[in-house]
């Protein structure tokens, strides 16, 4: 039965990715609705979540970020199932990049890079970096518990050239591409929760917060330049990814100064466009264990 009705999943999700964009905008208002007014699809976690962040705002400015980004959280839904069928030219003109000659040039000179992000906007269309970038690009995920669904994501998201490769993995394929030498963009979302008993612990949004130590660990080991992706909304389906240097010689640096610095930037960037950030995720659920 559970075979069945993710084949059936599949083919439902397929034919929604054929409808054009007017059509899936028009479906996400619909799905708005229901899902803020209706359904009530984790609001307390994202008011709260809003408020611990924010306690300078009242409560008419929680509520018309939280509204905003439901209404952005829905868009992104159908974005997404997008990735089926959209083609490479079309998605290059709705998720632009500013200057790719800045990671090109690491390209030129041999040297591989990796780029951190968060989930923040459109982060699931990064996809089509590889249109723009030289470097062999290696898109790093946490798998999903449905490894048949997370098969299928997986493959809208290597549409365009990327490698998808696991958290657990990620280190192995990267040296073994610079054992081959062979340049790698390596992108990471790095605001993900981690367990309760990571190691790396800081005050983020007001509020203190655990983060993976395994992206400076990373930058550490292979030595690789520090990147950092951000992609801001133009408008309605439309978005442009800017990268900036976070660190060119993380090894050289003090210890956690990577992460000091991608916390300090990511924080900077949703607190001036709060309602593109995930905050029906339960970022704050664990508690430094004393």
């Amino acid at each position: 039965m559970r075979k069945l009705l993710n084949h059936i999943g599949f083919l439902l999700l397929s034919m929604l990715s054929l409808f054009p964009f007017w059509f899936i905008y028009l479906l996400s208002d619909i799905l708005f609705f229901l899902v803020f007014h209706v359904f009530k699809y984790r609001k307390k976690v994202v008011y709260q979540n809003l408020k611990k962040s924010f306690p300078q705002k009242s409560e008419r400015e929680i509520d018309h970020i939280a509204q905003k980004f439901y209404h952005h959280f829905c868009d992104l839904l159908f974005e997404s199932f997008k990735l089926k069928t959209i083609s490479r030219e079309h998605l290059s003109k709705r998720m632009q990049v500013t200057n790719p000659e800045l990671v090109n040039a690491y390209f030129e000179k041999g040297e591989s890079v990796l780029a951190l992000t968060m989930h923040y906007n459109n982060w699931e269309w990064n996809a089509i970096l590889p249109t723009f970038l030289k470097h062999k690009c290696l898109l790093v995920y946490n798998p999903a518990r449905n490894l048949t669904w997370d098969a299928f994501i997986n493959r809208m998201r290597a549409r365009f050239g990327g490698e998808l490769v696991s958290t657990k993995k990620i280190l192995k394929q990267v040296l073994a591409y610079k054992k081959s030498q062979i340049p790698t963009f390596t992108w990471l979302s790095a605001d993900q929760r981690p367990k309760a008993n990571t190691r790396y612990w800081t005050t983020f949004l007001n509020q203190e917060a655990g983060f993976f130590p395994g992206p400076e660990a990373l930058a550490r080991h292979t030595g690789f330049p520090v990147l950092y992706q951000h992609v801001e909304k133009i408008k309605r389906g439309y978005y442009r990814i800017t990268f900036e240097e976070l660190a060119n010689n993380p090894s050289e640096l003090p210890k956690d100064e990577v992460l000091n610095r991608y916390v300090s930037k990511i924080e900077h960037l949703i607190s001036q466009r709060p309602e593109y950030y995930l905050w029906s995720h339960k970022r704050w659920k664990h508690k430094r264990q004393r």
